[in-house]
This record gives structure tokens, sequence and C-alpha cells, in this order.
């Protein structure tokens, strides 16, 4: 006779260091049953059709090949390197495929002189290794006897961790998954020295990397739950936090996860389109933003503005004077743009969806809600039904 087993009281949870706030929130969205997301990236590198211009300061010979970046060392025994013109904040989780070579390294942390931190793999016998970078020398910070040839799926962590000052980084943890398996962690008193990635190729071998990501919103998580009884919001709320992120379904039944700063116009609103129009302005909008975060105290008063309208904000997160700063100017501009509304009467536009960036008599605005409405056109005894959407916008500001 088969036995019947249950269980009650389940709980999931990850926390797995390598775990970034974007995979977090699409972690706790499939507690809902959401698998259909989409999200922004710090760095997404194809290459396919991607000019290798985001690229700087190469050594050696750096191409795009086949699409996917290529790189052929020189003759000396030393690593040549390249590196991404993007700066990126630690912590973050990068994921790219090593896709041939006998020789690869990622480079982390780096600065114009290459003076960071570097993940080495040798398929020939050479191991993983975790070093520092210091020009052409890479002293060895730890090391695994490992072999595994391309191509190859790896992930690197870099864990920035605070144990005396709040505000500043004490160690940095950095590992390595290959194939999703971790191979090797270490951990060091942290010394600041850059903010770029890159890659590099040993020796006389040519190296070949593809699909280069880092997440828009790549700050590391410690875990990740939804216990028990409770809704998937209330995870997803724990991992926004104090964070200005936005996750919207859209109109093709995917989830999109972004911070909306962009101010790239999706639609120019045709003149003849609306039937009425109608702008609002607060007479007082916040001329005055004060943010205080953890240890600092910011005062962002944007130009163009008479008088002095305070406003307060509170963020526990926001521990440096520079995070802090940064949130202060964007609460302030959240607040400049709802002070001015632009209501639109209209013929529905399918495909535009809250968030979205409109351009309406030259003026750009960002879409707030959108409702319909089933109206009558002709008299009384003839005519026909039609259907109007009525779109709530507010300004769109741009960042200075």
């Amino acid at each position: 006779m088969a036995d019947n087993v249950k269980f009650k009281e389940w709980q999931c949870h990850d926390d797995r260091p390598a775990i970034c706030r974007e995979e977090a929130l699409k972690r706790t969205l499939a507690f809902a049953g959401i698998h259909d997301t989409s999200a922004e990236s710090e760095i997404d590198e194809l290459f396919a059709g991607i000019s290798i211009s985001n690229f700087e300061d190469d050594e050696g010979t750096w191409t795009e090949a086949g699409g996917v970046l290529q790189g052929v060392a020189g003759a000396a025994a030393q690593w040549y390197k390249i590196r991404h013109s993007t700066e990126v904040e630690l912590g973050f989780v990068a994921t790219f495929d090593w896709v041939s070579g006998s020789t690869g390294a990622f480079l982390l942390c780096c600065d114009d002189s290459y003076e960071g931190y570097g993940v080495f793999f040798n398929s020939t016998g050479g191991g993983v290794a975790i070093t520092e970078v210091d020009g052409i020398t890479t002293p060895l910070l730890s090391w695994l006897p490992f072999s595994h040839t391309a191509p190859a799926s790896i992930v690197v962590m870099a864990w920035p961790q605070q144990h005396t000052t709040i505000d500043e980084i004490d160690e940095l943890t950095i590992a390595v998954w290959l194939d999703g398996q971790l191979l090797l962690s270490h951990s060091m008193p942290y010394e600041e020295k850059g903010k770029k990635v890159g890659f590099a190729v040993y020796q006389n071998d040519t190296a070949m990397f593809d699909n280069l990501r880092i997440a828009q919103f790549h700050q590391i998580v410690e875990w990740a739950s939804v216990d028990p009884g409770e809704a998937a919001s209330s995870g997803l709320s724990r991992v926004i936090a104090y964070g200005k992120i936005r996750v919207q379904a859209r109109y093709d039944g995917s989830v999109k996860i972004w911070r909306n700063n962009t101010t790239g116009s999706d639609w120019t609103v045709p003149a003849a389109r609306p039937g009425t129009v109608a702008e609002t302005r607060q007479i007082y909008p916040p001329g005055h933003w004060r943010m205080v975060g953890a240890l600092h105290e910011i005062d962002d008063f944007r130009a163009g503005y008479q008088g002095h309208v305070f406003d307060l904000g509170q963020d526990p997160n926001a521990l440096s004077e520079d995070a802090t700063a940064s949130r202060a100017v964007e609460s302030h501009r959240d607040m400049e743009e709802e002070a001015t509304g632009l209501e639109l009467m209209m013929a529905p536009n399918p495909i535009v969806e809250p968030e979205d960036v409109l351009t309406w008599d030259g003026e750009k605005w960002r879409v707030g809600t959108i409702a319909y409405r089933v109206g009558w056109r002709g008299g009384q005894g003839q005519g026909s039904a039609v259907l109007e959407s009525s779109i709530s916008l507010r300004e769109c500001i741009e960042d200075t």
C-alpha cells in the first residue's frame, strides 16, 4: 500500500550571496506566478552588432569576431587587457560566456591604470585564481587547481561589506561560479581602486567572450523570501525597500522592472488627435527638499522656482553622502514632475502604457494613468459608439 505524505508550513528562501536585487525581484514575483519579466541593464553587451567603442584602453588586439569579443594576446608572458567604459558601483553580479581560449580573465574594480582585481581561469591546469591587478603584474590572492575547457558560463560576484564604519567598505568578497558550480571565493580588506570591469587574455593565447551583463539593480541582497502564509507582494516590498524601482505589468502580459529616469520619447501625440486638453499646475510645488540618510542630511534646491516650500524624506538605506544626495535629487525631481499635470482625451493608442514618455506640443510628459470609456459620436437617434481614452500625464524633467 502506498503511503500518503503531507507537508505543512513549507518555506522557501534563497540566501546565496550572489543574488542581486533584480534577481531577488524576479524570484519573489515567481511566488505570484509571474515568470515573464524584463529588466534593464547597467551593462548589457551581446557584442553582435555592438561597436567595440564601448571598450577602451586595449592591450594586445581586441576585435569583434563572429558576433563576440575576441582578444589576441601579444608575445610577452603577461595578461593583455581591455576595459568597459561604464563605471559600476559595488556590489554587483556579472555574468558572461567564456566562448573559447585556453586562458581568460574578468577584471573588476579597475581604474584607468589597470589597478584593481581579477578572476583568472586557465584550462590547461593553471586553475582558477583571484588576484590583485597592478598594471601588468597580478599578485595572487587565492588559487584553486581546476581544469575546465571553454565554452563555459561564468558568474563573478563582488560583494562589499561594512563592519566598523557604516558608510565605508571594510571588506570585499569576490567569488566565481563556472557553469553553476561555485569554484572559489576570497575576502580581503578593501582598498578603493576603480569602478570599471573588463577582460584579459594571456601571452600567445586567443580568447573570446560574449553576453556580458550586469543588471541595472545590481546591488547584492543577502536574502529574499516569501514566508508561509505571506503574500508575494510583501517579499517584493522588502526587496524594493526605499529604492525607486517600478514593477509594472505591460500590455504584452510581461512585468517590467526598471527605474524610470529616462527621458527618451516613446510617442509624439499628433496635434489633431486629442479632443480636449487640460493642463494643471500646483501654485506652490515643493521648492526645497531635505533628504536624511543614515548619516547624512542633504538640502537640494533646484533652480527656477521662487520661495521655499519644505519637504522631508528619510531613507535609512542611504548610507553614504553620495547616495543620500542622489536620492534627494531623484525625489525632488519626482515632486517637480507631479506639480505640473496634463490631461488628454483622445482615441486610444493601445501600445501606450503607464510610465511611457510622450511628446505633446514640443514638451515631454510621463504617463500616469490611462482610463477608457465608451462615448457616443453623432446626434440623437443616429451616430455610433466610440472608444475614448483619458490619459493623465505629469511633466518629464531631464536630469541636470
